[in-house]
């Protein structure tokens, strides 16, 4: 999962010192028994080792942070094991906090209780029962503690970063929404202007022509019948030119859509492609939402690049980022709206991913009314 790049690092940097403070009686208080302690020392080494890498990548696959979180518990117990010094169970704390952050809240204490046991068995082994029933239940109670207060950090994390994904999308679609809004009240006006004032100054046209051919049509008369005609004129130009469609232009939606994502950086090159159909263009702009929305949730990538090309007939759109990738792709809700919207307007979609490589898709569809922005404003 992808969390606030602040809450890891005061993770790490809480948890590195913890670390440290955990070792600091060793080198206070001596190393005791060379075997036992080259074990612990092991141990030590490999948790510390293993926190850090954790925590800068938690990011990674949740197989390989399960594995790496049940070797730091083994390298805890271990130590415990064979040189306990009372301080060992704040490491399985940091265990802890790092569950929070990746797993359930079921699995999460359940593996909490799983290797409380363990340490507790690990201090009854080095000292007696006695000593375990004294430390084990705080350490427990920690554990919990640090548990519930990480995972509502990641909810929270989460939930910040589904509004910014839902405001995004808010955005863009309101952006779409208002250029729709436009080119219709452009249409409307038209239409007034055509059957309203273009009705009148007909009649008003044809009743001047009427007068004048009596027999001295004063100057004046004839002044008014000019300006009519041209007047009438200028009206009909008026209305062929708001008549237009201009079209939809999907890159100022696109824009806002990258400028409300806040993680990653959404790279957009529309290019000012222009739908004259404002349906295909809202189709358009929910598989760009949908390609946004699934590098957020599931690749965490830094970055995500959307490049949109007319190319005669065929608008073409090209996604990729740099996330973690898959062996795999899925066949989750998203997807599969996003190639249905496609196939209804007779287009194709081509997925790719790997591990490693992030994500690329490659989608077209025919659609004669997309033109550049530079041919609409000269049409």
């Amino acid at each position: 999962m992808r969390t606030a790049p602040e809450v890891t690092r005061v993770l790490r940097l809480a948890g590195v010192l913890a670390w440290l403070m955990v070792g600091l009686p060793v080198a206070r208080g001596g190393t005791g028994r060379l075997e036992a302690f080259a074990v612990w020392l092991g141990c030590y080494v490999a948790f510390g080792a293993l926190y850090a890498w954790t925590t800068v990548r938690l990011d990674a696959r949740r197989a390989v942070i399960l594995a790496s979180l049940a070797v730091q518990a083994g390298c805890v117990i271990a130590m415990t094991a064979r040189q306990c010094r009372g301080m060992e169970g704040t490491l399985l704390v940091l265990v802890a906090m790092q569950l929070g952050l990746v797993a359930s809240r079921g699995a999460g204490l359940a593996w909490i209780a799983i290797q409380s046991l363990a340490l507790a068995w690990a201090i009854a082994h080095h000292w007696a029962p006695s000593s375990a029933f004294l430390l084990g239940p705080p350490y427990f109670g920690f554990q919990v503690l640090a548990f519930f207060v990480l995972e509502t950090v990641r909810r929270e994390s989460e939930g910040r970063s589904a509004l910014a994904q839902a405001n995004a999308e808010l955005r863009s679609t309101r952006e779409l929404l208002a250029e729709t809004a436009r080119l219709n009240e452009r249409l409307r006006i038209a239409r007034e202007l055509h059957d309203a004032m273009g009705h009148h100054l007909a009649a008003l046209s044809l009743n001047l022509e009427v007068v004048g051919e009596g027999a001295s049509p004063s100057p004046a008369l004839g002044t008014a019948r000019t300006l009519t005609r041209r007047l009438l004129d200028d009206v009909e130009s008026i209305v062929q030119t708001l008549g237009q469609d201009p079209g939809v232009d999907l890159g100022q939606a696109l824009q806002a859509l990258a400028a409300a994502v806040p993680h990653p950086v959404v790279h957009v090159d529309a290019r000012d492609v222009v739908l004259r159909d404002p349906q295909r263009a809202h189709a358009l702009l929910r598989c760009c939402q949908e390609i946004v929305t699934n590098s957020v949730k599931h690749a965490a990538a830094d970055n995500v690049w959307l490049a949109i090309r007319v190319r005669d007939t065929f608008v073409e759109l090209s996604a990729s980022d740099d996330g973690a990738g898959a062996e795999h792709l899925g066949n989750g809700y998203g997807l599969q709206g996003m190639r249905q919207r496609l196939e209804e307007m007779g287009g194709t979609l081509d997925l790719e991913t790997s591990p490693g490589h992030g994500f690329r898709l490659h989608a077209s569809f025919p659609v004669e009314t997309a033109v550049p922005r530079s041919a609409a404003s000269a049409g």
